[in-house]
């Protein structure tokens, strides 16, 4: 390879690198084209990117950034995972690594200069999307609380109204 196209290639991953909130290192071994474009959508669809690079390349990106810390687990066939969506794209991954048959498994994460383990990945993807925090939290405001309902009739779209008002304060 070029040293020109190196040295791009080198500035759009470290790109990713300082733009995601979370990174997840993969080992993807005997994926074929179609698995792996079928991953690809699966976290196109979580706000996140697959990448597969030269582990030295990456190792040259993630310098200076707040995922050195994954920088001795690349090694081998690795591909990484730039996440907006932390709980999203870690569900995505754990789910398709359980489901390929030894094609795919997870080597680790990192998140705010952390590196984390593959039992705390595994913990992530078990925990709900902030998509689905949102609407829960939206169903608990829009339906009454038994609590309000005793005290004062009051529904729940006056408690939003009085929480929106001195929020505004």
């Amino acid at each position: 390879m070029e040293k020109r196209k190196k040295t791009d290639l080198i500035a759009k991953i470290k790109q990713c690198f300082t733009e995601s909130e979370a990174v997840f290192a993969v080992n993807q071994n005997k994926l074929t084209v179609v698995e792996t474009e079928n991953l690809r959508k699966l976290l196109r669809e979580v706000k996140s990117t697959y990448l597969v690079t030269k582990n030295t390349l990456a190792r040259i990106a993630a310098k200076d950034t707040s995922f050195e810390c994954l920088l001795p687990h690349l090694s081998g066939q690795t591909a990484l995972v730039f996440s907006s969506d932390i709980t999203g794209s870690a569900k995505v991954v754990s789910e398709f690594a359980s489901k390929s048959e030894d094609k795919v498994s997870i080597i680790c994460g990192g998140y705010n200069g952390k590196l984390l383990s593959v039992a705390e990945v595994k913990t992530l993807a078990s925990l709900p999307s902030m998509n689905e925090l949102r609407a829960k939290i939206v169903a608990v405001i829009q339906t009454p609380s038994q609590r309000l309902a005793t005290l004062s009739q009051a529904p729940a779209s006056q408690l939003a109204r009085v929480l929106k008002a001195y929020s505004e304060k």
